[in-house]
């Protein structure tokens, strides 16, 4: 495929830059004519163009400030030509929309102010990254200001004249591409991030190949496509939509950094489309653009990205979605969740022929629900290097979903948490992954950047709610070694009528030990929500301390064993690999029981943890927090089971959720677990048996094959006097 697009290029390049059209990037002439004809009939389109107009009216009654760069993100100076970025291009789409010139001529004076400052510069002065910028302290913004601009300049093209063209186009995006592409001086470190695999490359080659398009450079989209060297083996935008997605359309990186690279993706295919529409960009590597942005809506919950690897608080209501959903549409209009998408997260369209039938055909009525279904999305350009599994609820009164990560790194913005687990229920995170320490753009939290800590906790596998052995993170924190492996899903199940169940496997993240997580999501006739039976297991060749942390959202209500609690001082849980974060707040055994237990609250709804142990087991509750002297870290909280001095061992836990608090009439029922034990009954080579049991005589068994996947074979199993069969590798039975 990609050889074919390289000739289809080839051929027709020189023919179609020849006769280049303005406008032509995001939209066309045709196009706006066609958004001018519907002035007055779609009101909620409309309106966002009303938004575009007052932005750009904003802009040009406002003097041109083009500051000498001192600042990192959030600072006055940076967000200055960020703000300016957005006028050039509000105000170049308006004069398109409106045909007023002081639009345009707003837009020729600032470029001809970044052309006088633009080659005075050398490297931003501020050094936080390996990959500085001119304008920005780190090129990937010099890189989104190009594709907003770039936008602008097409807008207004026309209006410039040939020698004002010439002036800005030597003084500032020439020079601004070559520096994007191969950076300035003896700092090459630009031309390795251009062609490089990562989201701040498509970033790059989106810039350079939209600033290529509207000056006409062939040269550049070359590049832009294909690599600085023009083959399109080393990098470019074509060999990013084949290492960048598997067949499933997930971003190696995750969902909050898919969120933030589909915008690059999204905007310059549309521009490709619009100026080389033999490449069909679109259908490309069978339409793996649509792929992507159907499996971030169902890496979402409630509207916002699951947390896993370096993420933030973001959501389909980012502007990034905006662009995904309307330029998609308008490729594919038959798939109508989108409208719902745009619709209930967004509320805003671009002032695009794309956002114009996203609106159009949401006042028509036609919008279809978003379905959310439990699935596995692969990881790996060709779908082989594991992936995450999450199961939805399938009540249409619920609203539940259980993640199992089980992905590669993730590239520099991954973490080291293999096996991870987060449940969502009742339009909260309950049992949360942490995601990012940073304050994004917020200058005073430092310069904005990820902090110390998202080093020193974040990425730790402590941090998340998965196995640590002996104290250390997965791969010992090392993430060049880290990036040679990853997790497997290596089964699930999601039409088992009554339960869905997704196991995962990981050989290489602590030497010699192989861990395996089956997550069950059982639906009972005996209990008021569906329960999660969770089984981690562990199996090495020597012994170690194993410790399952549960980091939870929400309030303390009760353990069933006795503790100690620390009422004047406080002591760090360890000293490295994130534990010199956590403080003990609590700590003890269960002497005479074999299950412990749990219980919190989060809004009006109870959850609690029970983990089969013994009265060796310790349990410790923790707060995060400690050795943080810039209050970086969030409030957090987490109860951890250790066990000690073992070489193989089985974490099996129940976690239920029950009951109801009404905060206005004040009162609360079922508040205490049902469940009464949580034991492993068997725990051989071949099989594993866990037997949850509940209030009533009621009970939960899962039997799970240690060795086969495959989902035909049949096994038959003896277990306290009863024979259970079922096929495949989980079986749930109830009574």
């Amino acid at each position: 495929m990609r050889k074919l697009i390289i000739c289809i290029f080839m051929v027709l390049g020189g023919c179609l830059f020849s006769f280049a059209q303005h406008p032509s990037l995001l939209f066309t002439q045709e196009e706006v004519n066609e958004m001018r004809a519907g002035k007055g009939t779609v009101p909620a389109f409309d309106k966002s163009l009303s938004e575009v107009l007052a932005a750009a009216d904003a802009a040009v009654n406002s003097p041109v400030s083009v500051p000498v760069p001192v600042d990192g993100g959030g600072g006055v100076v940076h967000e200055q030509h960020k703000s300016n970025y957005y006028a050039m291009f509000h105000c170049g789409v308006a004069y398109q929309l409106t045909g007023d010139k002081k639009y345009a001529a707003y837009v020729g004076d600032m470029l001809e102010a970044y052309a006088k400052l633009y080659p005075t510069l050398g490297f931003h002065p501020l050094l936080l990254s390996p990959v500085p910028g001119r304008l920005f302290w780190q090129t990937l913004n010099e890189s989104v200001w190009l594709v907003h601009t770039a936008v602008a300049y097409d807008c207004i093209y026309n209006t410039l004249s040939p020698k004002q063209r010439a002036t800005i186009e030597k003084n500032l995006f020439v020079p601004m591409a070559d520096f994007i592409m191969d950076g300035m001086g003896d700092n090459h470190a630009n031309n390795k991030t251009f062609n490089k695999m990562h989201n701040h490359a498509t970033w790059a080659t989106a810039a350079v190949g939209m600033i290529g398009f509207a000056m006409n450079r062939e040269d550049y989209v070359k590049k832009a496509l294909y690599g600085s060297d023009g083959t399109g083996k080393r990098g470019g935008f074509i060999r990013q939509m084949d290492y960048l997605f598997s067949p499933d359309g997930y971003f190696t990186e995750g969902a909050y950094y898919q969120r933030y690279a589909i915008w690059p993706f999204v905007i310059f295919a549309q521009c490709i489309e619009n100026k080389l529409p033999d490449l069909k960009i679109f259908n490309y590597r069978d339409s793996i653009l649509s792929k992507a942005l159907s499996t971030l809506i169902q890496l979402s919950y409630e509207g916002e990205f699951f947390h896993i690897n370096d993420a933030l608080l973001k959501g389909l209501s980012a502007q990034e979605l905006v662009y995904a959903v309307d330029i998609l549409y308008n490729v594919n209009p038959s798939d109508k969740s989108l409208l719902s998408v745009a619709n209930k997260y967004q509320h805003t369209y671009l002032p695009t022929i794309g956002g114009f039938k996203v609106a159009r055909d949401i006042a028509r009525g036609e919008a279809a629900p978003i379905i959310y279904r439990s699935s596995v999305f692969r990881d790996g350009r060709k779908g082989d290097e594991g992936g995450i599994a999450v199961i939805r609820s399938t009540d249409s009164n619920l609203n539940s979903a259980l993640t199992l990560k089980a992905t590669s790194h993730g590239l520099s913005h991954g973490h080291f948490d293999k096996l991870t687990m987060a449940y969502y229920d009742n339009g909260n995170e309950i049992l949360p992954d942490y995601g990012a320490s940073r304050f994004l753009n917020i200058e005073a939290k430092y310069k904005g950047h990820y902090t110390r800590e998202n080093q020193s906790f974040a990425k730790q596998t402590i941090a998340h709610n998965t196995l640590v052995v002996d104290e250390t993170s997965n791969f010992a924190g090392d993430m060049k070694i880290s990036s040679h492996y990853h997790s497997d899903i290596i089964y699930h199940d999601f039409n088992g009528g009554h339960f869905q169940v997704m196991v995962a496997k990981d050989t290489n993240a602590y030497p010699g030990i192989e861990m395996k997580r089956t997550l069950a999501y059982v639906a009972t006739p005996f209990l008021q929500f569906p329960l999660i039976l969770d089984v981690l297991q562990a199996n090495a060749d020597k012994e170690h301390q194993y410790d399952y942390p549960i980091w939870y959202n929400g309030h303390f209500v009760s353990l069933n064993f006795p503790y100690a609690k620390a009422t004047n001082e406080l002591k760090t849980l360890g000293t490295k690999d994130g534990y010199q974060h956590l403080w003990l707040e609590a700590w003890g055994q269960n002497k005479n029981r074999n299950t412990s237990s749990f219980t919190f609250v989060n809004k009006n709804r109870f959850y609690t943890v029970s983990t089969a142990t013994t009265p060796q087991t310790e349990m410790k509750m923790l707060r995060l927090g400690a050795n943080d002297p810039d209050f970086n870290l969030r409030n957090e909280t987490a109860f951890l089971i250790r066990e000690k001095a073992r070489k193989n061992h089985t974490f099996a836990t129940s976690i239920e959720t029950h009951g109801e608090y009404d905060v206005v009439m004040e009162t609360s029922s079922n508040l205490t677990s049902s469940c009464e034990e949580v034991k492993v009954v068997m725990d051989t080579a071949s099989y594993t048996v866990v037997k949850a049991t509940y209030k009533g005589g009621h009970s939960v068994m899962l039997c799970l094959s240690n060795t086969d996947t495959d989902r035909e074979k049949g096994h038959r199993l003896t277990v306290e006097g009863t024979m259970y069969a079922w096929n495949g590798r989980c079986g749930v039975f109830m009574k």
